[in-house]
């Protein structure tokens, strides 16, 4: 029997290429818009199955999220890898657009760990893997929105792994670094780079790292060391600056 993993995003790029690489291990649910593409792409595979959905339609998504335990039952592996990249600078950047980056890049995938999350409790494994970006940590201009939507999914996932440390399920979020997709068809790397932190973050143990961020292969901090600061007191080590 396959273990199986649903992969968001999987006509193109990064979540094209992980189905291909994981189809000969898992059983994927490939989930995209472009249907017609990935039954292209995966038709023929006999472990895949090409469901089509629409991240940004919330009624298509709430159906879809409602009707994914009774469909397929226990599903022990997410890696929501589908997003956009509207980029706009902020005197023409639209509420709209930025709606639709969070409603992609974040909701959707929250929507996914609510619906898979109680079975893997009952279970008591799971791991889930949310892709992510250096771009909140580096705000480039014009990414604003892009930036907004990762920030956001960062502290979905980080809280979501602190509320499930105790069940044996591991939530992380991993960067594919400056891999080729449609979004960036210049960027000077192939996806497959990002199969062996994949395949590190799926077989994690059960005292593996969760709430974490991981890139080529790398940990990368994604809080600065704020050790010492009193919130609710108001007070911080004479190591922050103080300008009033």
């Amino acid at each position: 029997m396959h273990k199986t993993v649903l992969i968001t995003g999987a006509s193109s790029g990064v979540g094209h290429a992980l189905t291909q690489h994981l189809a000969s291990e898992y059983r994927v649910i490939a989930v995209a818009r472009r249907i017609d593409r990935l039954k292209q792409a995966f038709g023929t595979y006999a472990n895949v199955e090409c469901v089509e959905l629409d991240l940004s339609d919330s009624a298509q998504l709430r159906e879809f999220t409602q009707e994914l335990p009774e469909r397929y039952g226990y599903i022990p592996y997410l890696i929501n890898n589908a997003g956009v990249n509207i980029r706009a600078g902020m005197p023409e950047l639209t509420q709209e657009q930025l709606s639709r980056s969070i409603a992609v890049n974040a909701v959707a995938p929250l929507a996914l760990m609510q619906a898979l999350l109680p079975l893997m409790q009952k279970e008591g494994f799971g791991r889930i893997i949310n892709v992510t970006s250096g771009a909140p940590l580096n705000c480039f201009p014009q990414f604003g929105a892009y930036s907004a939507s990762k920030a956001a999914l960062n502290a979905l996932t980080v809280t979501a792994a602190r509320e499930y440390q105790d069940y044996n399920i591991k939530i992380n979020l991993m960067s594919p670094g400056p891999v080729q997709s449609e979004m960036a068809p210049q960027a000077p790397m192939t996806p497959d780079v990002a199969f062996p932190t994949v395949e590190y973050l799926l077989n994690l143990p059960a005292d593996g790292p969760t709430g974490r961020f991981f890139w080529l292969g790398y940990e990368i901090p994604l809080f600065p060391d704020l050790d010492g600061i009193e919130w609710l007191e108001g007070r911080a080590p004479s190591r922050f600056s103080k300008v009033l």
